[in-house]
């Protein structure tokens, strides 16, 4: 039973069964332990034998209980489990975390232009659209979460695989540590920008990529000083993006600040009925349309997996994923709402895209913006508040992405992966942690928010249909060992059809409105992995 984990229950066992495009795991009744593992020598009689002695048979094997479970067996018990009472609930394990990743650095420098360019109507319906893909696939994740043992703990990652098997988990896990990457490039290219809008001596040419470079190389030497500096400071980046947030909001429920200024006169009404009507029509320009706003805007939707990355440290993980989740993407869902409703009735449209006078970029008009409407109560302020802001965003990026890619690589399933599996002495994925870096340093010599979003949206959309498709597909085969919380009713079974087939035709409908060409590149890499895995 040891070699099934803690997921084996007496009576059953895992037999093989392989459909044309994904490798399931069927149950079957079995008198005692023992006749399992002389399943897995060959047959019932004779004595009990280690599956896949030759490493070269691994990949060969449709048992999705195979070596990997082993390796991860073994690091358990060396290691041991946290004490539950050390552990967290929904509110500080799921809700928090989930939180901290979705506020991004867009939500302080790309709301605006958001609202001047699409409009109120619009932008809600942009908002509505990806709050839906969120709720889709958080119900995808949180039945697979509950679906037991093999899957309800170590990540998405994790989960994907010993849902639909390693091959195609490790091309999900590798578009999904793309996609992290990626958000702590677009967080450090926020931080460059919001210093620029402070200092607009530090623009020169190439400042974006000099200035990313610089950033992104000394977060990366933070991470591999050890984690326990950045746990330290989580509380006080927590608040950090509260203040900044009520910074905003405080700001743009009492504009206009300076009375008299003849730029805030002519363009900030302050709260206005009159404004907000005027401003609930799309005002695209010729750069820009319904599809490249959505992509700005859908990162802020991208943390809903932060709580399947710590279920190893949750009192019970599939209950918490599922409450902390839900909660986390609902209350800013609200947020998110509230802060486009305010932007759109507080200042002409005109203002919000930057076509006034003397406004001539994104640094220009973020650099207004923020001087005018935002609450400073001393000068600066916000400034620091968004870079710190973006600054741990990053950070919190840079830690999980290298974990994620020493867990790919430690299953053993991609060979090119497996020299960064080894950790550090100290059990740090330092050789994760370089390549992620490196990875990354590339990535920030694109040097624009507008560039990078697009991409990263791509990424993190991929593995969320993979996600949906997943759970679709496991109901719908009525596999065995697919067992969600009352996958025995028949409403719970069509829900868990619905929701999962919704969150992946929405998902690949979001990658078609944002970039049809980026969206047919990133399938087919995704299939390319596979393929090649």
């Amino acid at each position: 039973s040891s070699h099934f984990g803690s997921s084996y229950s007496p009576g059953l066992a895992f037999l093989p069964c392989r459909f044309p495009a994904f490798d399931l795991v069927v149950i079957t009744a079995m008198e005692s332990p023992s006749q399992v593992r002389s399943v897995e020598s060959g047959s019932l009689g004779d004595e009990p034998q280690r599956l896949h002695s030759d490493p070269s048979q691994r990949l060969n094997s449709n048992f999705l209980v195979n070596n990997v479970l082993d390796k991860e067996s073994a690091q358990a018990q060396v290691e041991g489990k946290p004490s539950r009472a050390k552990k967290k609930g929904a509110l500080a394990g799921v809700f928090v975390p989930t939180c901290e990743n979705m506020w991004g650095v867009l939500i302080f420098l790309r709301f605006y232009f958001i609202v001047g360019q699409a409009g109120i109507f619009q932008t809600l319906c942009i908002v509505t659209l990806s709050f839906t893909v969120a709720l889709c696939t958080t119900a995808s994740m949180s039945s697979i979460a509950s679906s037991g043992g093999l899957v309800s703990s170590g990540g998405p990652y994790h989960m994907i695989s010993r849902a639909m098997g390693p091959v195609l988990g490790a091309s999900v896990g590798i578009m999904y540590w793309l996609a992290i990457t990626m958000l702590a490039v677009l967080e450090c290219l926020g931080a460059v920008e919001s210093l620029s809008m402070a200092v607009p001596a530090m623009q020169f040419p190439m400042h974006m990529q000099a200035l990313g470079s610089a950033f992104m190389a000394g977060l990366a030497l933070t991470v591999w000083g050890g984690i326990n500096i950045v746990t330290k400071l989580g509380m006080f980046f927590a608040l950090v993006v509260l203040y900044t947030l009520f910074s905003f909001y405080f700001g743009l429920i009492t504009a206009p600040h300076h009375v008299g200024d003849p730029l805030q006169e002519q363009w900030i009404t302050g709260l206005s009925t009159e404004t907000f009507w005027g401003n609930w029509a799309s005002h695209y320009d010729s750069e820009n349309n319904f599809g490249t706003a959505l992509a700005l805007f859908y990162p802020c939707f991208t943390g809903i997996l932060s709580g399947a990355n710590r279920a190893d440290v949750l009192k019970d993980p599939p209950k918490h994923i599922r409450q902390g989740t839900f909660a986390a993407i609902c209350f800013s869902f609200v947020m998110y709402v509230s802060l486009f409703i305010l932007w759109g009735s507080v200042a002409d449209y005109r203002f919000l895209q930057g076509t006034t006078e003397g406004i001539h970029d994104e640094v220009d008009l973020g650099r207004v913006v923020v001087a005018n409407i935002v609450w400073n109560p001393f000068p600066y302020s916000a400034f620091i508040g968004i870079i710190i802001a973006s600054l741990s965003q990053s950070l919190q990026c840079l830690i999980v992405a290298p974990r994620l890619l020493q867990q790919i690589a430690r299953d053993d399933i991609l060979g090119v992966l497996k020299p960064l599996a080894p950790l550090s002495s100290r059990g740090e994925p330092t050789r994760a942690l370089l390549f992620t870096y490196v990875v990354a340093a590339l990535l920030v010599l694109i040097g624009k928010l507008e560039l990078v979003a697009p991409l990263l949206a791509m990424c993190f959309l991929v593995a969320y249909a993979f996600m949906n498709c997943s759970c679709f597909v496991l109901t719908l085969l009525k596999s065995p060992a697919w067992r969600p919380e009352w996958i025995g009713q028949r409403r719970w079974r069509v829900w868990y059809l619905f929701v999962a087939a919704l969150g992946f035709v929405l998902c690949i409908a979001v990658m078609v409105i944002i970039n049809p060409i980026w969206a047919a590149v990133a399938g087919f890499i995704a299939v390319c992995l596979y393929t090649f895995i």
